[in-house]
């Protein structure tokens, strides 16, 4: 019994690794494109609490089609922007305004400075505020990529005339 027991943590051992070479394989360094622009904003909606952000990537090969990027611990599908003339790829995410959970207990002192619970999505990422990870298929299989130095592109605000 001791040999089955050895035998099947073996398996178990080695198939967890070969999940591993998996995931580092897909990660490109050097994908067939190259990332002329990448830029975000963000953006206020017309109804109180409504915002959010907006992603745009720019890149040099129109064969190769970006599928989810992965920004600031969100995800989100890219569609294709069919009005620029490059091969750009815009991904939106609407932040909500949640009410938070609070951690109750009976005792008052451990409730004091009580502080919402942070939920956020967990992507399999470690993330600067300007990078994300883009995902994309080349050859069927799909593979990520790091996009760095993201720029925040400001909102212009245009001055409301007054009526005389």
């Amino acid at each position: 019994m001791n040999k089955l027991a050895s035998f099947s943590i073996l398996i178990i051992i080695l198939f967890a690794f070969s999940f591993c070479s998996v995931s580092k394989n897909t990660f490109k360094k050097n994908p067939p494109f190259k990332v002329v622009k990448a830029t975000y904003n963000s953006w206020v909606g017309g109804q109180p609490g409504v915002r959010g952000i907006t992603i745009y990537i720019t890149i040099d090969n129109p064969k190769i089609n970006l599928d989810t990027v992965f920004f600031r611990e969100m995800k989100t599908k890219f569609k294709k922007d069919f009005s620029a003339t490059s091969n750009t790829f815009v991904g939106s995410f609407t932040l909500h305004n949640k009410e938070h959970d609070f951690i109750l207990d009976k005792n008052s002192i451990k409730e004091f400075r009580n502080t919402p619970s942070k939920t956020s999505l967990n992507i399999p990422f470690k993330l600067e505020n300007n990078e994300a990870v883009v995902s994309y298929f080349f050859k069927e299989k799909k593979y990520y990529f790091k996009v760095t130095n993201i720029i925040e592109v400001k909102a212009m605000l245009y001055p409301v005339k007054k009526k005389q």
